[in-house]
């Protein structure tokens, strides 16, 4: 027969004034929650710094297209200066070959001579014209080109009709006196035009030059200021919601420790703001329910205790007096009523260590247990165990078997406890064991000692092996609901174990047995507070 605890009898109901309390917490929340809606929600803070990632990069676009923009207008500036240049330079050329026809012309004159030159005179006037209505930042240089070239077709022309008239010395006179100087300053004058538009080429490459690298420099300037605030904003708000992600788990993590105490501090205005609100709010609520659980436990320990104490004495009374029948003081009993006897003797027993488990747990729990340390021999405390259980093993066939190295030193603990916590491990190994052997072995591990107890049953499922050391709880098979137990022996084991120093673990698989083992310090100087 099991016994189970509803640990939720034992909790108070909670008061008015709780009640009334969590209902102020609840409005209070809820203020806050409307005045963080208020504020600029964590979506808002994103989509706002994608909108100036965004602005950012149509600047740096824009800036870019703008540049390029520049740079193609000096290119064209420049392909007009070439194209200009061209032109003054055919000017230049004909301008020579009209002198040099000219002078050609009047060095042997004849009709047939005189008459091209004059055509190509008056068609070089026409080219003149077109390249003065294009070039027309070249105006003044231009009409002055014009003009001197006005006189020099004029002159060429008085000097044929003299040539025609057979006013030979006369015309060769005004060939001279004009002709020439009026030839070299269209020549000065044509050289000026190809220079100045050379010189202009020559500056527009050097703007264009310096275009490009202002250009260059803005952009770059742009993308690096991009860069950088991107990289800022980007830090802010992955601070903004990182720092506040890791202060919630370092919180979540406390209240999973057990600790209620306390409070995330998150100073976003967000929905992390708002999540952490929440959490202090839910720990608030843990925490009076820890308290209170705390409470029920403590009154559950108390009242078990006051109840082992009370039941101990009238079943010590009920031992004794079934005693002294089976002994025979009364008179020796009937055959029928022995058995009587010796089952109420056997049950009774067992209901005191029940009842022993129960007070004990309940002592520890309470804190009240202390450890009676003092030094021991390990080969007597197994010896000690193997003598309680021998008869155990014997009614079921069992082999039980020890395995203490010899000449182990002299441990420091308590001993009663340790011996009640190996025969409690090797009373459960021979309840689940029905065919085999039981053994108990010690090791020296440095400065502990490990108990181990080794069955042949049927072994532990991984999967309740967890539990297994918890009180009131017991391995949910037909085996286990078969032999009976009230799921406290290994949860008082643990106990003892961790009041040692000490720890315990199992190593088990369905159908290979199950080896228990826990490993205490060998001098244990100061008791460990209990866990």
């Amino acid at each position: 027969m099991n016994l189970e605890a509803d640990s939720t009898s034992f909790l108070p109901q909670r008061p008015l004034a709780a009640i009334s309390r969590a209902s102020r917490d609840g409005a209070s929340v809820k203020d806050g929650l409307v005045r963080v809606a208020l504020r600029p929600s964590l979506r808002t803070k994103l989509l706002a710094a994608f909108l100036v990632i965004e602005m950012l990069l149509v600047s740096v676009g824009a800036i870019g297209l703008l540049s390029l923009r520049e740079a193609d207008q000096r290119a064209n500036q420049v392909v007009a200066l070439q194209h200009k240049i061209e032109a003054y330079r055919q000017v230049q050329h004909d301008t020579l070959r009209q002198l040099y026809g000219v002078s050609a012309a009047l060095a042997l004159p004849n009709e047939t001579t005189l008459a091209g030159a004059l055509r190509q005179i008056n068609q070089f006037g026409y080219d003149l014209d077109r390249v003065s209505f294009v070039a027309k930042d070249e105006v003044s240089l231009l009409n002055q080109l014009q003009e001197e070239y006005a006189r020099f077709t004029a002159v060429v022309s008085h000097v044929i009709d003299l040539l025609r008239n057979g006013r030979v010395a006369q015309a060769q006179q005004s060939e001279l006196a004009e002709l020439g100087p009026l030839a070299d300053k269209l020549e000065r004058l044509t050289n000026q035009l190809v220079n100045r538009a050379e010189a202009d080429m020559v500056a527009g490459i050097d703007a264009n030059r310096q275009t490009y690298a202002k250009s260059q420099i803005l952009v770059a300037a742009v993308a690096i200021a991009s860069l950088v605030l991107t990289l800022v904003l980007g830090h802010a708000i992955s601070r903004s919601v990182i720092d506040p992600v890791r202060t919630i788990h370092d919180g979540l993590n406390r209240i999973a420790a057990g600790d209620f105490t306390q409070r995330i501090e998150v100073p976003n205005r967000d929905e992390l703001g708002e999540l952490a609100a929440h959490v202090n709010s839910t720990c608030e609520e843990l925490q009076q329910l820890y308290e209170s659980l705390e409470e029920a436990s403590r009154h559950k320990s108390q009242f078990l205790a006051n109840m082992s104490h009370e039941l101990r004495t009238p079943l010590n009374a009920v031992l004794g007096f079934s005693e002294l029948l089976l002994d025979g003081i009364y008179g020796a009993p009937p055959e029928k009523m022995r058995s009587a006897l010796e089952r109420i003797q056997r049950n009774g027993r067992h209901l005191l260590g029940l009842i022993n488990d129960v007070l004990d747990l309940s002592k520890i729990e309470a804190g009240q247990l202390r450890l009676s340390l003092a030094d021991y021999s390990v080969e007597d405390l197994v010896g000690g165990v193997y003598t309680s259980v021998e008869a155990l093993a014997a009614e079921k066939s069992l082999a039980l078997r020890t395995a203490v190295p010899a000449g182990l030193p002299p441990a420091r603990g308590d001993e009663r406890r340790l011996a009640q916590a190996l025969f409690n491990l090797v009373g459960n190994a021979i309840k689940f064991t029905d065919a085999g052997e039981v053994r108990i072995e010690v090791e020296a591990k440095g400065d502990y000692y490990m108990f181990s107890v080794q069955d042949t049953g049927p072994g532990i499922d991984e999967v309740d092996q967890a539990k297994i050391f918890e009180e009131f709880q017991q391995v949910d098979n037909s085996i286990t609901k078969t032999k009976g137990g009230a799921g406290l022996g290994l949860a008082i084991v643990k106990r003892i174990v961790h009041m040692h120093g000490g720890r315990i673990w199992i190593e088990s698989r369905l159908g290979h047995g199950a080896r228990f083992s826990f490993l205490v310090p060998a001098r244990l100087e100061q008791q460990a507070m209990p866990t």
